[in-house]
């Protein structure tokens, strides 16, 4: 939540943390293998009875079956959305990069100067609450005054040129530099919309009781915020509800979060001169010149509707609306860096009201965050030279490898794609980049300064960010560049450079042990490995061919037959009721739900593979490899979530909740129900023929 690892853009398929869910022991059919009653004492290493409830029935709650033990020894803690599996890693490793921080602030041993003291810096100056209270809200003093200072519109489209790189406030038009979609060998400017004080557009637009709700909060949060700046509270009210106003009419235009996962409602090379026309009070050639970008080139636009309808916006909005628009923004930015009681108000809505988190985490994390947030590969190069051995990186790298030759097969086998189109398919797939634990170069930091106050040294960080990245515009593509942090908990697939993404963070239990069994391994992180290879081949992934380039390889007819698939898919997860009355949105999620059931089956082939390859080792506490594969791969996914950070959930991200990523791809597949036993009637039974094989 607060000061968060950055977002990659919305194209980079991230593998999120979500919640949980729940499931039990089956009567056995005659063809199936019994579930046996296991008997603790066995397992040391990946699945574990501990973590299971065997008193549940699988075939009627699968999730509590499989990580019942774990739901009871946990709550949800008072600082988290929800808590699960990912959360116990995210939690052991912010321990060790704790202990790395606390252990090199009290030494004189790192350099002055260095990137890893700069890394200590940050830390030490976001702890430091007694320093921020006697500032105030001195640090964005200078946006203030620069925001007041405004006294006509072109002045208000002069502060928006000039401050891209000075100012806090991100202003209505925000640019940043990726991988051309159509020739993913250069890097691009690409051309986004504002920066609104809410999720997304349907939560100004689409009238329902929650959001009404959350709205109204917004509307209070930003008057708190103006009332930190000497706003009187009659003003702050009327001020906000006309920055609110100002917000839903920018938001209107804006595309839906489901229209993200397809590539053609975001992608518009547009030529300099048309940003001109759309927005002619902007100054554009000279906002372009001050992030280095020639004028005669081309933007990718992501919300041309937007970009059409933002002048007219402007022009009929009161002039002091823009100023306290503007004004919001600097206090949304900075406020969890301010005083304790401007950062109360900030996690009051961003923490609670939109999340359902209950505490703000501990100052100390808050402060790695900040590190991790802006120097984040000084501080991994120190995590993996401690906590990420050599040998594991070989494993991994090896496990992939296995998952890759596994999906390569089912693309053969494929009975509803061409020869053709099966051809491409493999040669993406065989070209596929393989990113594990770290990268070879470390980045660096040079230009990041420690300034004297925490906002002033983050601006400075954020400002240096945007001007490397910016510098690439035009230039080929750095292929090797990662862009996740070892540290991170996480995994992804990168289109535009057909790669797949697995930093050290998340390779370790109960994600991947190399002294655990096969199938604890392959139910675990091989479900991960095969989700993210599956993302080459989703609904938008597949629009990209083996080099990264967004083109059409398919043919018509195979298209038409993937698309019946994915239809299916989504009629399926709509109708998976998450809390009373709110269901899964199946069109917001359906390249996540594509790529949790191409993974697991994925995962469950190479399983099987392993197994005829090295030799079975039998039942393990009672259980075979394939009931341990599924457990392991429920398990991963079986916490808690809060109802607010649910229904938040469902109408912004696009992957299902947790207790639905646990078990709906395994009832697509038969050897689950065959593993358990699970019969029509079974609460868990999915008929044949609505179970949905695509990869």
């Amino acid at each position: 939540m607060e000061h968060a690892i950055r977002m990659a853009p919305r194209w980079l398929f991230a593998l999120v943390f979500v919640s949980s869910l729940a499931w039990p022991g089956a009567l056995a059919a005659q063809d199936a293998t019994p579930v046996a009653s296991p008997v603790a004492g066995e397992a040391e290493y990946g699945v574990r009875l501990e973590n299971m409830d065997p008193s549940a029935d699988p075939a009627e709650d699968f999730l509590r079956f499989a990580a019942g033990g774990f739901q009871d020894r946990n709550e949800i803690p008072a600082d988290n959305a929800s808590y699960g599996s990912f959360d116990v890693v995210y939690d052991r490793t912010t321990e060790q990069l704790l202990d790395l921080l606390d252990r090199l602030s009290g030494s004189e041993a790192v350099p002055v100067g260095t990137d890893e003291w700069k890394a200590i810096q940050v830390y030490r100056q976001y702890a430091d609450l007694d320093h921020r209270e006697t500032q105030g809200v001195a640090p964005i003093q200078p946006d203030l005054d620069a925001i007041n200072a405004i006294g006509t519109r072109d002045e208000f489209y002069d502060y928006l040129r000039d401050g891209v790189f000075t100012s806090n406030a991100a202003g209505l038009h925000q640019i940043f530099a990726d991988a051309d979609l159509a020739d993913s060998s250069v890097t691009a400017a690409w051309y986004q919309g504002p920066d609104l004080g809410l999720p997304n557009r349907d939560y100004y637009w689409e009238d329902d009781e929650g959001n009404e709700a959350i709205r109204e909060a917004y509307r209070a949060y930003a008057a708190e915020l103006l009332g930190f700046v000497d706003y009187g509270a009659e003003r702050a009210e009327r001020s906000a509800a006309a920055v609110f106003a100002f917000e839903k009419r920018l938001a209107e235009p804006l595309l839906r979060p489901e229209d993200f996962n397809d590539p053609a409602n975001y992608y518009h090379p547009t030529p300099v001169a048309d940003l001109i026309a759309a927005n002619p009070g902007f100054d554009w050639e000279g906002f372009l010149a001050i992030l280095g970008i020639p004028a005669a080139g081309s933007v990718i636009v992501t919300e041309p509707a937007y970009l059409d309808a933002v002048d007219a916006i402007v022009a009929e909005t009161d002039l002091n609306t823009l100023k306290d628009f503007l004004k919001v923004q600097v206090l949304r930015a900075t406020a969890p860096f301010l005083t304790a009681e401007v950062g109360a108000a900030y996690f009051a809505f961003e923490g609670t009201t939109l999340y359902g988190i209950q505490e703000r985490a501990p100052v100390e994390e808050r402060a790695l965050n900040a590190v991790n947030e802006n120097l984040g590969f000084a501080l991994g190069k120190l995590y993996v030279a401690e906590y990420f051995p050599p040998e594991a990186k070989v494993q991994i790298e090896e496990l992939v490898a296995r998952l890759i030759a596994a999906a390569r097969v089912r693309i053969e086998a494929l009975d509803w794609m061409s020869a053709e189109t099966k051809a491409t398919a493999i040669g993406k797939l065989d070209t596929m980049r393989v990113k594990v634990g770290y990268p070879d170069e470390w980045r660096t930091y040079a230009e990041v300064g420690i300034e004297e106050s925490y906002v002033q040294t983050i601006r400075s960080a954020v400002a240096a960010e945007a001007k490397r990245t910016l510098a690439n515009v035009g230039k080929p593509v750095d292929r090797d560049e990662w862009f996740a942090l070892p540290q991170e908990v996480n995994a992804f697939y990168n289109p535009s450079n057909n790669e797949i993404v697995f930093p050290a963070g998340i390779l370790q239990d109960p994600f991947f042990d190399y002294r655990a069994d096969p199938a604890s391994n392959y139910g675990a992180i091989g479900a991960v490995i095969g989700h993210e290879i599956t993302h080459a081949f989703d609904q938008s992934g597949s629009q990209f061919d083996a080099n990264g380039n967004f083109t059409d390889w398919w043919t018509d007819e195979d298209r038409a037959e993937f698309e019946t698939y994915t239809a299916e898919i989504t009629e399926q997860y709509s109708a998976i009721e998450v809390l009373p009355g709110l269901n899964v949105d199946g069109a917001l999620t359906i390249g996540e739900n594509i790529a949790d059931l191409g993974g697991l089956q994925i995962a469950h082939d190479a399983l099987a593979a392993e197994l005829a390859a090295s030799g079975d080792p039998g039942p393990i506490d009672d259980l075979t490899q394939d009931q341990r594969f599924f457990v392991a791969t429920a398990f991963v996914w079986g916490g808690e979530a809060r109802e607010e950070y649910l229904r938040t959930l469902i109408q912004s991200d696009e992957h299902a909740p947790d207790r639905v990523r646990a078990v709906q791809p395994a009832r697509n597949m038969d050897e689950f129900f065959t593993a358990f036993g699970i019969q029509p009637g079974d609460a868990m039974y999915l008929p044949p023929e609505e179970r949905v094989v695509i990869w």
